[in-house]
């Protein structure tokens, strides 16, 4: 991963989850620090700052020279000037946090033996991969300094994806999921990833991925995971930047693109080889999107255009959500912000739909806290053909996060198997429209242990009813409560804003948990804040900051709303 930061920015709360997450996913990581001509002085307490906040691996493998019009190496060089100083000490400072990793090396260093290139290339490798070294690169994008170079250092220096830590794949499920090793050879079994989806206007729905062993040929028949039914590969494309070009073949190492494959999608995971049932990478952690946004066409008849624009978004982004509320007759738009939302609004109008957007909706949801049981006896009798279908249900509540299960209770068959799907259909359904509020239902374990039938009028319509009201007569007595959505939230402010930024959270119902000094004269506030009062805070942030601050956010969990909050809700729902 190569962080990419401004000096003059600083250090802000994205590049740090960025940090922590290439951490997490055991990926060596790069800096790359841009605009070194606009202010070369602020270069020396940058370089201090990224040693606080990444540690003292994270050290220059260039410097900036020449007033930053030029960068000279450190690592293989300690001789001459750099604009923060003689490369010298900075060239014995990389090369002692290097040879830690080798003995050999480092028993030859102490003795005196300046290391070549031949010396450092494999232990620095390692270095980067178990983070006990972050190369610092200076750049300018405007002037060109430090580009070419840092190209240089990419080859010459950073593990290649076979020297770096190989991304694990899995076989099997549950208990029985073992790590799958690959190796990165074109002649053996087909092990490829999809990492990334769009629409091409001329080729349609085109996937990109990354072959990890094997060799994709274009006419090959491919499996995707577990699925028994193959795929043939039509269309395959190299890549070369933004240009694609078609190809016979990608091998292991590369990336290349298939089109027009409708049953292919993000993550999935292409082989050639029945022995590898099951075979899955692990899904990278998204944010959780928390900003909704209601979308009315303003052309009657627009509304399949709208579904068919927000299916290939999704597809394309594991952000982005869209659904329609039945009881409100609104389409919703979820995403992970103001700016991620008028991106969509925008590709949607590119398509030539005028849309109308309504005020941002809250994700709430409906759960329960107490036991209780259940029961409806659904009877139809119009002429003709009746319904029946009669269910007793017992629901209770799970752990926050539990989700929902549908346990089959039945003795001696007085409700037959063949009804249990269309209970649980109906179930499911009036969960997902809510009953107090008009939100979807979460954390509930329903069971089913009762019912009766009929000969003749029995069928899987009556039980769907029968199950749907039942669900709905228990959890009116199973003590229902509305939970809304917390956010975890990072402020990065100038210092002289801090009692205002925390001020500000705590009026918003928030618990600020406290306040960390960073370099330049910056802070960061750490809080969490219900969902709900945050809709306004990007533009109360820049007129509290005069436009300095920026801030991230991330869902944390689901509470219990105010009893006030709550009687507003279930009264905008009835009403």
């Amino acid at each position: 991963m190569v962080l990419v930061m401004d000096p003059e920015a600083g250090i802000d709360s994205m590049s740090r989850r960025l940090a922590k997450l290439a951490h997490s996913l055991d990926l060596p990581v790069a800096i790359v620090v841009s605009h070194i001509g606009e202010g070369v002085g602020r270069l020396g307490p940058f370089l201090n700052e990224l040693k606080e906040a990444f540690g003292r691996g994270c050290l220059p493998i260039n410097l900036p020279a020449n007033n930053g019009a030029d960068v000279i190496d450190c690592l293989l060089n300690g001789e001459g000037e750099s604009d923060l100083g003689p490369v010298a000490g900075f060239h014995t400072e990389l090369l002692d946090q290097v040879v830690e990793i080798d003995d050999a090396l480092m028993e030859r260093y102490l003795e005196g033996e300046e290391p070549n290139y031949e010396a450092l290339h494999e232990p620095f490798e390692r270095a980067m991969d178990q983070a006990h070294v972050v190369p610092v690169c200076f750049t300018d994008a405007l002037s060109g300094a430090g580009i070419d170079a840092l190209l240089d250092i990419i080859v010459r220096h950073f593990p290649s994806p076979p020297e770096g830590n190989p991304r694990p794949f899995f076989i099997g499920e549950g208990e029985d999921e073992q790590p799958f090793v690959y190796a990165d050879d074109p002649s053996k079994t087909l092990l490829a990833r999809v990492f990334h989806v769009t629409t091409d206007p001329y080729l349609g729905k085109l996937c990109f991925f990354r072959a990890y062993q094997g060799t994709v040929k274009a006419g090959d028949q491919l499996f995707i995971g577990d699925g028994k039914k193959p795929i043939r590969v039509s269309h395959l494309f190299q890549l070369q930047g933004k240009e694609r070009a078609g190809a016979k073949e990608i091998v292991a190492g590369d990336m290349g693109a298939i089109a027009k494959v409708e049953e292919l999608h993000l993550s999935d995971v292409l082989h050639n080889d029945h022995a590898l049932d099951h075979v899955h990478h692990k899904a990278l952690p998204y944010p959780t999107p928390l900003h909704g946004l209601a979308v009315v066409p303003k052309t009657r008849g627009d509304e399949n255009k709208i579904a068919e624009v927000l299916a290939r978004i999704r597809e394309e982004d594991p952000t982005f959500e869209a659904h329609f509320e039945a009881e409100t007759h609104e389409l919703v738009i979820h995403g992970l912000g103001e700016m991620h939302l008028n991106l969509v609004i925008e590709r949607i109008k590119n398509q030539g739909v005028d849309v109308e957007t309504k005020p941002p909706k809250i994700a709430y949801h409906e759960t329960i806290l107490a036991k209780a049981e259940g029961h409806y006896r659904h009877k139809k009798q119009s002429g003709g053909a009746g319904q029946f279908g009669e269910v007793y249900l017992r629901i209770e509540p799970l752990e926050r996060g539990g989700g929902f299960e549908f346990v089959d209770k039945i003795v001696g068959g007085v409700i037959p198997k063949g009804f249990m799907p269309a209970i649980e259909k109906g179930v499911r359904d009036i969960m997902r429209t809510g009953i107090v509020a008009g939100y979807p239902i979460e954390d509930v374990r329903v069971t089913v242990y009762d019912g009766k039938t009929h000969s003749v009028d029995s069928k899987e319509i009556a039980f769907k009813t029968a199950g749907k009201f039942a669900f709905k007569d228990a959890f009116l007595k199973a003590r229902p409560q509305i939970l809304e959505p917390i956010v975890n939230i990072e402020v990065t402010t100038p210092g002289d804003t801090v009692g205002s930024i925390t001020g500000d959270l705590s009026s918003r119902r928030g618990r600020v948990f406290g306040t960390d000094a960073m370099g330049s004269g910056t802070a960061v506030v750490k809080a969490s804040v219900p969902l709900a009062d945050m809709m306004d805070y990007e533009p109360a942030l820049k007129s509290m900051t005069k436009g300095r601050g920026s801030y991230t956010m991330e869902l944390s969990h689901y509470d219990r709303v105010p009893e006030r909050i709550a009687q507003e809700l279930v009264a905008e729902f009835k009403k």
